[in-house]
């Protein structure tokens, strides 16, 4: 379950492994829920620039939604850091493209 899959591109386990020096410190569901959140993060950062208000406000939900998933099985630290690092790359990102 610690393996990394094809589709995280290595954003999560990297910014994990920073966080944490070892994705041995957490769970597979603490991870589950980690890799969603990142996942949601990426697409609304991928795609925002394509959706409509509904969408938005739908992604927000599913994220937020995640967040309180993995506050709940114990890695509130580890997804506070996955929303400030995906906050501080949007606003590094030029104004023209999102």
């Amino acid at each position: 379950m610690n393996r990394v899959d094809a589709d995280t591109k290595g954003g999560i386990e990297d910014l994990l492994a920073s966080v944490t020096g070892s994705e041995n410190s957490l769970s597979p569901l603490q991870l589950h829920f980690l890799r969603r959140l990142s996942r949601l993060l990426r697409l609304r950062s991928d795609q925002s620039g394509q959706l409509n208000e509904d969408g938005l406000r739908l992604i927000d939900r599913a994220i937020y939604s995640s967040y309180c998933d993995a506050v709940d099985v114990g890695a509130a630290a580890e997804a506070q850091k996955l929303l400030h690092h995906s906050a501080a790359a949007a606003s590094s990102r030029p104004a023209g493209k999102k």
